[in-house]
């Protein structure tokens, strides 16, 4: 069965797009959910329009996550929290404190899923960090973490 989706089903294909699915999956999920209609000239029509408007806008926000990358490659961003002797930070750097530091600094609003932390920075030192900005367009910072001076060595100065 020949169908035109109207909503990007997960490994299937995007609005716009004619697949061709098995009778059953056709008749039953697909068009009662909405997700596809039936290839008629005036549906073909309107989904090309359809499938163009939408990428255009992919292309836009592909533009805009190039740009941010650009704004965002070889970033560093430096944080100061008290560590113990170990160098085993006692406040960790979040991915949510990476993005605060970015709005900051940069201006860049984030969220952040964007960052690529697999779990928070709990040690003193230097980590690369990748941003997600779009699909496949990312951006690589640095972030410091070092320790932070107590007041009684501050005064010994």
């Amino acid at each position: 069965m020949e169908l035109i989706l109207t909503e990007e089903v997960e490994r299937l294909g995007e609005v716009g797009e004619v697949v061709e699915v098995a009778d059953g999956y056709g008749r039953n999920y697909l068009l009662p959910k909405g997700l596809a209609v039936e290839p008629t000239p005036g549906n073909r029509k309107r989904y090309e329009k359809v499938r163009k408007e939408i990428s255009q806008q992919k292309e836009e926000r592909r533009e805009r996550a190039r740009e941010r990358a650009d704004d965002l490659d070889g970033l560093e961003l430096n944080f100061i929290r008290k560590a113990q002797e170990e160098r085993h930070l006692y406040g960790s750097v979040r991915k949510g404190d990476i993005v605060d530091a970015i709005k900051e600094q940069v201006g860049i609003e984030l969220t952040p899923e964007n960052v690529g932390l697999d779990s928070p920075i709990e040690e003193l030192g230097q980590f690369g960090v990748e941003i997600n900005l779009y699909e496949d367009i990312h951006a690589n910072i640095k972030v410091n973490v070092a320790e932070e001076e107590e007041e009684g060595e501050e005064e010994d100065e």
